[in-house]
């Protein structure tokens, strides 16, 4: 290498590292993501006890990866290199066939009560609570109860990846037949989606982890069979099937970096008499099922009962009808239209801060007539709400 090469090198470096640097001082810090959908770390207050523990060294790591100028571009650029040196994926999400995305990794629970970071197994055992923990919350309700733990994509899309379903297929056997030995009302979904994802059928976003409306709707005719209401179930060309979102990125596009995905479509079905439901979320009436603002933000699936709260209520004026109490998660918020057209509903967000794990209680509480769990087995396997079920 001649002189000259070696000083333009150098003179790089330097400019590159010193640009960042300066990035670092004159750029403010940003507090939320679009693209990444979550808050971001802000410079972490100095205290010399988190000094001493180390606390402080980790939260300032965490900052400084949040903050660093052009990181959005950068986490893409990694992304396609990932994908153009033949890794199949990046940061644990797997590029599938047709632009499918499928997270691999997860902070698993152990259940001793530690994480095993970035994992792509399971602990048994937390299974194992976690199936208990539903059982007990069955035994101790005297009104019709139904369980429907949805699938990861991971589970449903295995038909788009050469990943091995080993794992999917043994985490699946072991919920069914620990609720079966339990006598639970067990709605188990994940063998019919994925027989209609490979049939073609649009019942999963490519770049998100839920269920598409469409999902959603074969989630509700599950559940009407479940509590023996199949003749009431509304068919599909009830429905007045409405494209609101043809950008819509998810939170597998987000972590996975892979820019040239396409994005997916988002569909509302209307049945024509949704001005007839009142819906609140934490006790503030909303709009109705949907909040249309989200759909020029990227986090688009909160346009469903307006995101994340922690009890939403569902009525219809002059009608009395039966009350479903829901334990849930997101996904939960796109199948809450179509249940709505045949119960009241309580929706209880299982992964709040606040406790509704007291099943019973919760449901004698709301005087309810219905019980439903939809909780999402990732959630199963990396949080401890179900195993606190009672």
């Amino acid at each position: 290498m001649g002189r000259k090469t070696q000083i333009v090198t150098v003179a790089l470096f330097v400019i590159f590292l010193f640009g960042f640097a300066l990035g670092f001082l004159l750029l403010p810090d940003q507090g939320f993501s679009q693209q990444e959908n979550r808050s971001l770390r802000t410079l972490p207050k100095f205290t010399w006890e988190k000094l001493s523990t180390g606390r402080y060294a980790e939260e300032i790591n965490d900052y400084f990866a949040d903050q660093f100028p052009l990181r959005d571009w950068l986490v893409g650029m990694k992304g396609c290199t990932e994908i153009a040196l033949g890794k199949g994926e990046n940061n644990g999400v797997i590029l599938g066939e047709d632009g499918q995305l499928l997270t691999r990794l997860y902070d698993m629970l152990v259940s001793d009560g530690s994480v095993r970071s970035e994992s792509d197994a399971y602990d048994p055992a937390t299974v194992d609570a976690g199936v208990q923990g539903i059982v007990r919350a069955d035994a101790a309700l005297e009104i019709p109860f139904a369980v429907l733990l949805t699938g990861r994509t991971l589970d449903v899309a295995a038909a788009s990846s050469r990943y091995p379903v080993a794992e999917s297929d043994a985490l699946l056997a072991q919920v069914r037949e620990g609720l079966a030995a339990g006598d639970v009302n067990y709605v188990e979904t994940v063998p019919m989606f994925r027989q209609k994802y490979e049939d073609g059928e649009y019942v999963y976003y490519k770049t998100d982890h839920h269920w598409t409306t469409l999902g959603a709707y074969y989630a509700y005719v599950e559940v009407m069979w479940a509590y023996g209401m199949e003749e009431q179930i509304l068919p599909m060309d009830a429905f007045e099937r409405q494209t609101v979102a043809t950008d819509f990125y998810g939170t597998a596009w987000s972590a996975g970096g892979m820019k040239f995905v396409s994005p997916d479509t988002m569909e509302l079905w209307l049945l024509g008499n949704e001005d007839s439901f009142t819906v609140t979320a934490d006790g503030v009436a909303l709009e109705g099922f949907y909040s249309t603002s989200y759909l020029a933000t990227k986090d688009k699936f909160s346009t469903f009962l307006d995101g994340t709260h922690d009890v939403v209520t569902v009525e219809r004026a002059g009608e009395d009808r039966p009350t479903l109490v829901i334990f849930k998660d997101s996904f939960a918020n796109n199948l809450a239209p179509f249940l709505a057209q045949h119960f009241d509903l309580v929706l209880l967000n299982l992964s709040s801060r606040r406790d509704y794990t007291n099943v019973s209680a919760l449901c004698e509480e709301y005087e309810a007539d219905y019980a439903l769990i939809v909780y999402t087995l990732e959630n199963m396997l990396t949080a401890d709400r179900l195993a606190k079920l009672r």
